[in-house]
């Protein structure tokens, strides 16, 4: 947290047991361990309070997702088929009735977002209604502040190599994700979202493979890419190039 930032007292062995890179923070010869205290700068006062609370009962708490009812979609009903929809067609009207090979579709199979599994984690406590989340009516505007909360937590966690944390914001920012339908200011939303994931400085640009936090995100936009490839912002979001567009060229 930053130089004026109020210290939060956290019990030593709390953060401790939660990955062996805290545990040598916390208890070796470094001057953190010395001073019993330790000083991140890169994290805000908010985030830190999760990442404790995860440390106490390995579950951390965000505000109820305001969550407008969208606009229904523009009519999507598929065209009649079309002459033109065959590979070979025939030379005449006479020629109708002949049997006519047609070329085997060549088709690759988009994932449904909403079934891929992100298992959950057990809580250390399995406190009633431990993972809910919470879901109410209104103007619809806070998607982006719980979005971040998950993310931001993902980012410490892959930091410290606190596996049991990355997994719970995995499951976390794929229900989030199914909790509401994509419309252009939703999109907006999750446009600044995709930012801050694929900022180097938060999530690794891999060289083999893909971060997983980054792959949760190009498999959303993928299951999304009826509406992302139409919406002049997420266009002009790919158009910048750099590892999103890579990612997703990777895919295609």
């Amino acid at each position: 947290m930053g130089a004026d930032a109020v210290p939060i007292t956290v019990h030593e062995a709390a953060l401790a047991e939660l990955a062996p890179g805290l545990k040598a923070l916390m208890r070796t010869e470094m001057s953190e361990g010395l001073a019993r205290e330790a000083r991140w700068d890169d994290v805000d006062k908010e985030t830190f309070i999760r990442f404790a609370q995860f440390a106490y009962i390995g579950d951390y708490s965000t505000p109820t997702m305001i969550v407008k009812p969208s606009v229904p979609a523009a009519d999507q009903t598929p065209r009649p088929p079309s002459p033109d929809d065959d590979f070979f067609l025939p030379a005449n009207q006479a020629d109708k009735n002949r049997a006519y090979p047609r070329a085997a579709p060549v088709t690759k199979t988009i994932p449904v977002f909403k079934d891929l599994i992100y298992p959950r984690p057990m809580p250390q406590f399995n406190f009633e209604g431990t993972y809910n989340l919470k879901v109410g009516d209104g103007m619809g505007k806070n998607i982006g502040e719980i979005l971040h909360i998950h993310a931001s937590l993902y980012v410490l966690a892959q930091k410290w190599g606190v596996d049991r944390l990355k997994r719970l914001t995995l499951f976390k920012i794929h229900k989030t994700l199914n909790l509401f339908s994509l419309d252009a200011l939703r999109l907006e939303v999750v446009v600044g979202f995709v930012r801050y994931i694929y900022s180097d400085e938060r999530t690794p640009d891999l060289a083999s493979k893909v971060d997983e936090l980054r792959e949760l995100v190009r498999q959303y936009i993928v299951a999304n890419a009826e509406f992302t490839s139409r919406n002049t912002t997420f266009l002009a979001l790919i158009e910048e190039g750099g590892a999103l567009a890579r990612d997703l060229w990777k895919y295609v």
